[in-house]
């Protein structure tokens, strides 16, 4: 939680973490109290970070840029010959974490169904609810015989635009999130790890001249695209096929 709030929430920097954590070991140490501060300074705080797991998931990084090759001349604009780091989880895994979470018992849909309130109506509100569940499903199983039996699991996904700065120095990146739309909406909205970050994707910089050139809008939007595809790429096989 503590880590959490330092580096997602308030994005605080390095040395005002270390900071920090003098003033929480000279309060203990003023209590008479265990003198054992969270995190030793800013540099533990990222290797626990870095070291977590969603799940049994562990976090991948891959490297791309505007060349895959090196003959990017040495004159070109510094978002050319930059190389951008996009970390990630694989997002198969995260979803098979999430389908074996017991926290979401009770609060979890394994097919489209429709609701009525006492007038008859169709009620709206989760995503095996809504017509969009029922059209993939009946288009699914009726082109897939292997279908038949297996549970329609829709993928969620969203980034918002708050970049993280913090300890990457000039580069910036968008958080994206993943959750599945079998999980209620209450429990999404009770943040009960329905809704997870599984990557950060890395925002191309450049000098403000460059900020309406065509080129370099179109390599931040095949930046994007391609970050996503490569993300995604395990998510393939159980679009056509089951997974076991």
């Amino acid at each position: 939680m503590i880590a959490d709030l330092l580096y997602c929430r308030i994005e605080m920097s390095a040395s005002n973490i270390d900071l920090l954590m003098k003033l929480w070991l000279a309060s203990l140490e003023d209590s008479g109290l265990d003198t054992s501060e969270p995190f030793e300074c800013h540099q533990d705080l990222y290797a626990k970070i870095d070291s977590s797991l969603l799940g049994d998931v562990p976090w991948q990084c891959f490297i791309t840029g505007f060349s895959e090759d090196l003959c990017v001349p040495v004159d070109a604009p510094s978002w050319k010959q930059t190389s951008y780091e996009v970390w990630y989880h694989d997002p198969d895994l995260a979803i098979s974490a999430m389908l074996d979470n017991p926290d979401f018992k009770g609060h979890f849909d394994m097919c489209p169904y429709m609701e009525l309130d006492e007038h008859g109506q169709h009620c709206w509100g989760d995503i095996m609810l809504a017509n969009v569940s029922w059209k993939h499903c009946d288009k699914i199983f009726a082109s897939n015989a292997d279908a038949f039996g297996a549970m329609y699991c829709p993928i969620i996904l969203g980034s918002d635009k708050t970049t993280v700065s913090v300890t990457t120095g000039h580069i910036e990146y968008h958080p994206l999130y993943l959750s599945i739309g079998n999980i209620h909406n209450t429990v999404h909205h009770a943040h009960c790890n329905a809704i997870v970050p599984i990557a950060f994707l890395a925002i191309p910089k450049s000098d403000c001249r460059y900020d309406d050139d065509p080129e370099f809008r179109k390599f931040k939007c095949q930046l994007y695209h391609a970050s996503l595809s490569a993300i995604l790429k395990t998510l393939l096989p159980g679009m056509t096929k089951p997974a076991i």
